[in-house]
């Protein structure tokens, strides 16, 4: 995204864009901007929900944490990209 003549890198959910002639439109569950992620704090929640995955755990609780995972490997993602 480019904002005020910088860029601006966002990590965001599931969603929809739409893109007409020099604007776009993003409709989703979750925009963060990059120099917003707190790696460490992010970090953490990755690895108390893959260890609550090793757990013996119901499909239920499986399908409720790996979208949690999900969201917090596609935030390191943006933060670790923006640092380079």
């Amino acid at each position: 995204m480019r904002r005020g003549g910088h860029d601006a890198f966002l990590a965001v959910g599931k969603g929809l864009v739409e893109v007409t002639g020099k604007r776009a439109a993003i409709l989703t569950d979750m925009a963060i901007a990059a120099d917003k992620i707190d790696e460490a704090k992010i970090e953490e929640a990755r690895q108390r929900a893959e260890a609550h995955l090793g757990e013996k755990t119901s499909a239920e609780e499986i399908a409720s944490v790996s979208p949690s995972i999900a969201r917090s490997l596609e935030q390191l993602h943006v933060k670790r990209r923006r640092k380079t």
